[in-house]
Parts: C-alpha cells; structure tokens; sequence
C-alpha cells in the first residue's frame, strides 16, 4: 500500500494512495516505528468508516465556520473558498476546499492504530489542516499544530473542532 518507501532526513518516507480524496499524499513515518506499523495506518486510513467520514466534515465544517467568523469582515478581502459556507451548508461539500498532502505516522504509545493527516484547506491557507484518528475515532481536527493521535486532547479546547460534535 506505501510505495516508494525511502530514507528522509527525519525517519522513512514514502507514498500511499487515500481512496478518499483520490490522490495520493506523502507518507512521513517517524524514526523508530516500523514500515509494517505504518503499513496498518494506512490501511485504517483507507478503511474509514461512513460514520467517521461524515464526523471529519463535520468537523471540518465548524472549523470552517469559525474561521470566518473570527475573521469578521475581512475574510471578504481574501476568501479563495469556492462557495459561501452557512450552518445549511452540507457538511460533506467541504471536501472540495480539502487537500490533504500527508499520512503522518508517530511512534504508538500503545497497541492501537493511530495517525494524523495533514493537509491545507482554502479557508486557513496559514495554518492548514490536521486529522488525527485513533482506534478508530476521531480525537482532533483543526489547524495543524503537530499533534500525535495520543496527545491529550481537552475537551474544552475551542480549537479542536471533534469538541461539540454529536455521536
């Protein structure tokens, strides 16, 4: 499934095929985690239930949502989106303004099956997106701040957009 694994400068790299979005993104495995390890996490990567799908634009959506309001009157000067997002917006329509670029694999703290997907997203081209799963579920979504799936993830951080979402 990762293809054209190879030595970086900051662990094994390669490139894996997210059935998702159709593309294929980078694949970043940190020094000391396994090939075979990051083989499973893409795997998971594109085995991602309809539930979890339907909660990452979701996600994706309220972070989108307060993006623009945070940004108040400016955000006309220089919105790139190609549409206008509203709390009626399908949350699914998102993944037009998606791209993601990366499977990043950190070293498990555990037996489960964790990984973040970074990428950019048109409505915060300077901070980007992160996805972080774990086991199965989604644990962060927002800006990319270079969490690992196992971060402690609060549930009164404003910024991390699964917060709030219904189940």
């Amino acid at each position: 499934m990762i293809t054209d694994i190879h030595k970086g400068d900051y662990g094994t790299e390669g490139k894996v095929r997210w059935e998702l979005f159709d593309m294929e993104i980078d694949v970043g495995i940190d020094n000391g985690v396994s090939v075979e390890y990051a083989e499973k996490c893409a795997e998971a990567l594109n085995s991602l239930s309809d539930k979890l799908i339907k909660e990452i634009f979701e996600a994706a959506k309220r972070y989108c949502l307060f993006f623009i309001d945070l940004c108040g009157d400016e955000w006309d000067d220089w919105n790139e989106m190609s549409f206008k997002v509203t709390k009626k917006t399908p949350a699914e329509k998102l993944k037009s303004e998606i791209t993601p670029t990366s499977l990043i694999v950190n070293k498990p703290k555990d037996d489960r099956i964790g990984f973040r997907i970074g990428g950019s997203c048109t409505w915060d081209d300077e901070h980007g997106i992160e996805i972080a799963i774990l086991d199965g579920k989604l644990v962060y979504l927002g800006a990319f701040e270079g969490h690992s799936a196992w971060s402690d993830f609060k549930a009164d951080d404003e910024w991390n957009f699964v917060n709030g979402l219904e189940k």
